[in-house]
């Protein structure tokens, strides 16, 4: 990549932390930005009060610690610098409240990646799920050589999402039956792709 004709390598790119400014339905002004280590603690905010949520559409049950979001982060941001992934925040008045990121595959699959997103209840609504999305698509498609498609996985009873998902252009490709139990009840789990 060049930038005022200097050729730069990936590692040295990191020193060009990606971030966008953008404006809600409501007006909202959102800086969508790559993350640093200093943001562990309030993303693992973020993270306990979605998990609180009952039907959180999370994969996870139980509230993470500091010293494992850390680790978590540390690792994240390495996986950002090898251009493994790309993660976005969603940062309102200087507190993150979402997060974006889109993981690519490895070997064989590594033609695909799989994207992740979660909001806090209080900015959803507003069409940044929407924005934060396009932008880390946009960023994926820049670092990602060769990459073909992008898939994720959305509980079935979270029709909200669905919509979201399929205005960024994502379609259903198919359903596992009872793949998760929340409390005692059974859903299934919609799988959804976004060709390139």
């Amino acid at each position: 990549m060049t930038t005022g004709g200097t050729v730069l390598s990936p590692a040295a790119l990191w020193l060009f932390v990606v971030k966008y400014t953008s404006k809600a339905k409501d007006g909202t002004r959102v800086v969508f930005r790559e993350p640093r280590e200093t943001d562990a603690v309030q993303l693992m905010n973020l993270i306990n009060s979605v998990i609180d949520e009952p039907m959180s559409g999370l994969l996870m049950n139980k509230r993470t610690s500091l010293k494992d979001e850390r680790k978590w982060l540390k690792h994240r941001i390495e996986d950002i610098k090898q251009r493994r992934t790309v993660m976005l925040v969603a940062e309102v008045d200087g507190r993150i409240m979402g997060n974006c990121d889109i993981v690519r595959r490895s070997a064989k699959e590594s033609h695909r990646a799989v994207l992740g997103i979660v909001l806090l209840k209080e900015i959803r609504g507003k069409g940044i799920g929407e924005a934060i999305m396009v932008r880390a698509i946009e960023l994926a498609r820049k670092r990602f050589t060769g990459i073909e498609q992008i898939d994720l996985q959305t509980f079935s009873y979270n029709k909200r999402a669905q919509i979201v998902y399929r205005k960024v252009g994502f379609v259903k490709t198919g359903f596992v039956p009872r793949a998760i139990k929340e409390g005692s009840e059974y859903y299934g789990e919609d799988v959804m792709v976004l060709y390139l």
